[in-house]
């Protein structure tokens, strides 16, 4: 595990905070949760805050205090009583071999003879032997051992793992708790970038900071020249797809999310603010010319929208679909919204 203490209560869940300081001073904390929420909007930095808050030796109020033995090695990420499990990167499953260190895990006794931790990110993303293998720790759970199980998707969850747990569903934040967060982590904001940034997210600040913090700039200003030449059939969908889909293919999502999302709000309210950046502005001009219902093409418009968003959580997910087919497929719609114009 990453070493980090984690002191800051994120604005949108002091209310689910409280909740969960309340079992906890009443004896009444679960043996396991099933934290939801969407993806990239505080759901791991929920669990391990709490997790250091419940291992915390001399904690301050309401959260660990930083300077006991166990802060500390929280601190450093070796704290011998908390365990984090996600995904293997490359399948995205959580596999049994993870399980099966987890079983020894709980097996093995507390370093200061209190409580266990486990957090588990993706819970949706169990394979079916590691899913079986888990449950059995979930029925007969030892006194000492708290699981925190993590979902963007709980519905895909399997039943009887879900069964077992007491579910707590975080709430989104709003643009105005996600943007003073963020100016908080980024003081120097320059033009609105932080706003674009969270918008280009999707209202999902965790992602927002790391484009704010990445070196992506260049990076979208290329997928976004690609997506434009796609738009005036410069290149063929297929040649972008096939160019970007096994290194860049959730960036290029993200950046076609984005545009479609302002495209449509500028088609419905005719504002050209909604236009961020100058391949975008050129693609609403190329959209505009052939369009005379605005309302028509806005509503095609977040119709592929709401395509892409499937699309995200299809690669998000622990299938393995053919992201190559699902971006030409994608890419060559995009192209129909402004051929139908010129027709």
């Amino acid at each position: 595990m990453s070493g980090a203490l984690i002191t800051d209560i994120l604005p949108w869940q002091q209310q689910a905070w409280q909740q969960m300081l309340a079992q906890l001073s009443s004896g009444q904390l679960p043996h396991a949760l099933l934290l939801s929420a969407g993806a990239d909007t505080g759901k791991r930095h929920f669990a391990l805050m709490l997790a250091q808050r419940i291992l915390c030796r001399s904690p301050k109020q309401d959260i660990p205090c930083g300077d006991c033995v166990a802060c500390k090695l929280s601190a450093a990420g070796n704290n011998p009583d908390l365990l984090l499990i996600t995904p293997e990167e490359k399948s995205k499953f959580i596999k049994v071999d993870q399980i099966r260190e987890l079983k020894k895990y709980i097996e093995t006794s507390s370093h200061a003879l209190g409580k266990r931790i486990i957090v588990l990110d993706a819970a949706e993303n169990l394979n079916a032997n590691g899913a079986n293998a888990l449950l059995k720790s979930l029925e007969e759970p030892p006194a000492d051992v708290l699981f925190l199980l993590l979902s963007d998707r709980p519905r895909s969850v399997l039943a009887t793992i879900a069964s077992r747990c007491v579910a707590l569903k975080l709430p989104m934040p709003d643009k105005v708790q996600a943007l003073s967060w963020l100016k908080k982590q980024v003081p120097q904001d320059a033009g609105g970038t932080l706003e674009y940034a969270l918008d280009y997210s999707q209202g999902r600040p965790m992602a927002a900071l790391r484009i704010l913090g990445s070196e992506q700039s260049e990076e979208q200003t290329e997928i976004g020249m690609a997506l434009l030449k796609t738009l005036q059939q410069e290149e063929l969908a297929t040649r972008t797809a096939g160019r970007y889909y096994k290194t860049h293919g959730v960036e290029l999502l993200e950046t076609l999310a984005y545009w479609l999302n302002s495209l449509a709000k500028f088609q419905l309210t005719g504002n050209r603010l909604m236009l961020k950046g100058e391949t975008l502005q050129q693609a609403a001009n190329l959209l505009d010319s052939g369009h005379r219902d605005r309302q028509d093409l806005a509503r095609r418009m977040l119709q592929l929208y709401q395509q892409v968003s499937l699309a995200q959580m299809q690669l998000s997910g622990a299938g393995n679909p053919n992201v190559q087919l699902l971006l030409e497929d994608l890419l060559l719609q995009l192209q129909s919204l402004a051929a139908s114009g010129r027709r």
